[in-house]
């Protein structure tokens, strides 16, 4: 991990992506748990199972976490613009769908 300048450019990147993200779910109305990492939860607002379905079917995979007592969240990984883009996308589909 010496190579500071590649670390750095990870760094701001996911701090972009973190950022549209956020924008992304303020835009949909949907909350999210604060995170310093590399992914984000996203609070539905409701059950996510259906949701998740929706997103493999649109061909965007993301994370259930159900299992850690979070049913109405998913977790997302940090992407690349257009990869963060495209999940947004797909996301404001499958919610205007029901």
């Amino acid at each position: 991990m010496q190579d500071t300048e590649y670390l750095e450019e990870g760094r701001r990147l996911n701090e972009s992506g973190m950022l549209q993200l956020q924008e992304g779910f303020r835009e949909l109305g949907l909350g999210w748990i604060p995170s310093k990492g590399n992914f984000i939860c996203v609070d539905l607002g409701q059950v996510a199972a259906p949701v998740f379905q929706g997103l493999l079917r649109e061909g965007v995979i993301v994370r259930p976490v159900a299992n850690y007592g979070m049913p109405n969240h998913l977790r997302i990984t940090i992407g690349l613009p257009a990869e963060n883009s495209r999940f947004l996308e797909a996301l404001a589909k499958v919610l205007a769908r029901g």
